[in-house]
Order: C-alpha cells, then structure tokens, then sequence
C-alpha cells in the first residue's frame, strides 16, 4: 500500500475535524465565561456546550431552534417548519462576532509599530508565551497579502507611496502571458517597479513578536518592549539578518531539494 503526502494530510485534517466536532458532544468550560450564565444555557444548548454559539447561515450540530414555549432545542430534534423559521434570515455584521458574553480587544493592526518595522498582514497563526501572571510574548504569524485591498489601503497604512499605477499601466499590454522580469537588467524601470512592490509585500509577510500585558480593566495591550521584533520575508537579503536554525527543522534547510521535488507525492 502507497500512500501520498497530500492523501496523508487531508486524512490527518479529517481526523482532527472529526476529533473536534467530536468534543463538541461533550460537556467542557471556556475559562473566561461567566459561570451563572454557562450553567443556565448548558441546560439548553445541545451536547451541553455552555455558551449559545453564533448563529451562521447553516444549521451546524450546535445549532438551536426556539420552541413554541421559547426554549432552545438542538436542530437535529426541531421540527423542518421551526428549522426553517431559524434560517430564514441571516444578517452579515462587517465585524468580529464572538458568543454572548465574549468580547475582543484589538491589541494590534496592520501598520503598527513592531521593532523597527511594522505590524505585517493577514494574521493566521498566534501562539503565546507567558512570561509573567497577565504578560507574555506573542508571536503573530503573517501569512500572504490580499492583493486588491492591500493595493487600495497601503500608503494609507503605511503612509509610503508605490508605483502601483505605473506598474500596472506597463504590463497591462502583456496581457495574460504577464512579463517575465528575471532576465530584465535591474535598471530597466519596470524591473525596478516590480522590484519595490515585491519587495513591500514581503515585509508585509512574515513573523511578529510583540510583548502584551492584562491592565487593571482587563484587556490586554501591547507593553513595547525591547523584546518585539520583526521577521518579514526578506530578512537578512539587505540587513545582514540572517535566520538561524535549530533542532529537527534544520533538515528542512539543508534540503537539497525545494518544494516537492522529493517525490513524497
């Protein structure tokens, strides 16, 4: 039996879903919940999730109805003209939306000061280190740009100019087949275009350490300290700050090969 790399991971993706859906079923505490409030909608949200989840625009197993006496019921067990009063309308909120009794604070935004860069784009990764009772250090991974709108809002963000326009005007004529500028001399103008708003999207990408504390109110705010710091996608080709590797990962490096030249599949 052969089994290929991206069959593995989408079976390993399967399981941990099925693993989480899985927990859903059974009793569990949100360690920032009020706990009046967890037992009294425990007692009405299936699998006796202690917090009423946020209605989306299909039933999920967690979803709920209103019964004619006005008590939640699992949707599994409502009836189709009850289901279909619960979903017959959904609105979209342009924000956050957390359960009842949840709130978020904004700790961070794309543009803010982080070391001596900035706060990068599209978070999609956290991890925290704590480091105090209320403190810690949080890293903030910065996977990709959303092209359209990072073109639309970066000199409003960051307050630099590029030469979007320019560049776009220069190889709309190319068409689909696009302009391939590795071979182009770095002096030719759209070679140096390419070259600066490649080189922005890349520090917009990348990893964030910021240091976070819990004040007297409760929420949690950045500190500034000596220890955030900024790892963006070009690291070390013009400052001299080279990565460096420990522990199994340094495999990966050493790799003489890229991507999935392996034939791992």
């Amino acid at each position: 039996m052969t089994i290929k790399r991206r069959e593995f991971l989408l079976f390993l993706g399967a399981t941990a879903g099925s693993v989480a859906l899985n927990s859903c079923q059974q009793k569990f505490a949100m360690p920032f919940s009020d706990g009046a409030n967890s037992a009294k909608d425990a007692e009405n949200i299936a699998g006796g999730i202690n917090f009423k989840p946020v209605k989306g625009p299909i039933p999920l197993p967690t979803s709920s109805a209103v019964a004619e006496a006005g008590k939640l019921i699992p949707i599994s067990t409502a009836s189709a003209q009850q289901q279909a009063q619960a979903f017959s309308a959904y609105e979209v909120a342009d924000d956050l939306v957390l359960p009842e009794g949840f709130t978020y604070d904004i700790i961070a935004a794309w543009g803010d000061k982080v070391g001596d860069s900035h706060f990068g784009y599209n978070n999609d990764y956290l991890s925290f280190v704590e480091t105090g009772k209320g403190e810690g250090l949080l890293t903030v991974n910065f996977e990709y740009i959303s092209a359209k709108p990072w073109i639309q809002t970066y000199q409003k963000v960051i307050g630099k100019s590029l030469p979007f326009a320019k560049l776009e005007e220069a190889v709309t004529p190319a068409g689909k087949a696009g302009i391939n500028v590795f071979p182009v001399p770095e002096t030719d103008p759209i070679a140096k275009m390419v070259r600066e708003v490649a080189k922005a999207a890349l520090i917009d990408v990348g990893i964030g350490v910021i240091s976070v504390i819990r004040n007297d109110d409760g929420k949690w705010v950045r500190t500034n300290s000596p220890a955030d710091r900024r790892i963006t996608g070009i690291s070390g080709l013009e400052d001299g700050r080279y990565l460096k590797s420990t522990g199994p990962a340094v495999a990966v490096f050493n790799k003489k090969g890229k991507g999935y030249l392996d034939k791992l599949g």
